[in-house]
């Protein structure tokens, strides 16, 4: 749209009175001190270099950078959920990863906030802004209970992982790839992959409801009053990740359902 008006209207930038964006135009007004010289639109192919030069270029969409940034992100989770997993696969290696994952909780951080600082000076955007801060924010809650997670298992100086704690942690990695997946296929909108991802990312979160119940039952049958407290402090710190991979698809699922 903005190649194409660029490609049409002979302007000054000076000139934009307004600009007024809807979801799939964009109303420039123009104050006027020559006639507008019209081209013809017609059998005009998009040419992505003209959103970067001349007077358009303070509006482009800074799609690619956007999307990248929101695949990085979704990677570094990625990472994080592997790294967790492996933990508690050789729990001798606890503290080791527990630095690993503090550095990609950090480096996820920044992400975010370079995110938003991008969205903040952007004003096309590929998906509404709203979507975009929703999505950072929520795969942001993911990450930073991940490394919750394993915080909680070196602070508390629990010694062994507990019984379903794996299990735990497999539903978490399988879903932060689903996340991976989705957050890759959306710059090529296609709906019925998107919402395919949404209901893998919904379908963990929902056994993982399942694996919580039934290891906070088993806590109670085997151990005492202080380790109960720790380890329902680490099942439930989980469980939040697993929230916050739920509230992911559902921004997946409304951003699918909305650009149908």
């Amino acid at each position: 749209m903005l190649s194409l008006l660029y490609d049409c209207i002979d302007v000054n930038k000076n000139h934009i009175i307004s600009i007024f964006q809807t979801r799939k135009y964009i109303f420039i007004s123009i104050k006027l001190d020559k006639p507008i010289g019209w081209k013809s639109i017609y059998n005009q192919s998009y040419n992505p270099s003209l959103m970067t030069s001349g007077w358009l270029s303070w509006v482009r969409a800074n799609d690619v950078e956007i999307m990248t940034v929101l695949q990085n992100q979704a990677s570094n989770l990625v990472k994080a959920t592997s790294v967790l997993s492996d933990s508690i696969s050789d729990y001798s290696t606890l503290k080791e990863k527990n630095t690993i994952l503090k550095n990609l909780e950090h480096e996820g951080d920044q992400l975010t906030h370079k995110l938003f600082t991008i969205i903040d000076k952007t004003f096309v955007t590929p998906i509404d802004k709203e979507d975009i801060s929703e999505l950072t924010s929520a795969i942001d809650q993911v990450l930073d209970d991940t490394h919750g997670t394993s915080d909680k298992l070196v602070l508390f100086k629990i010694q062994k992982p507990p019984r379903y704690l794996q299990e735990f942690v497999t539903l978490l990695e399988t879903a932060s790839q689903e996340i991976y997946s989705a957050v890759t296929e959306l710059h090529k909108g296609k709906r019925e992959k998107l919402l395919q991802y949404s209901k893998a990312i919904s379908k963990c979160e929902h056994d993982g409801d399942s694996v919580y119940r039934i290891a906070i039952a088993d806590l109670f049958e085997a151990h005492d009053a202080i380790d109960i407290i720790k380890l329902k402090e680490v099942y439930e710190t989980l469980e939040n990740a697993l929230d916050r991979s739920r509230d992911v698809a559902d921004v997946i699922e409304d951003i699918a359902l909305k650009y149908r």
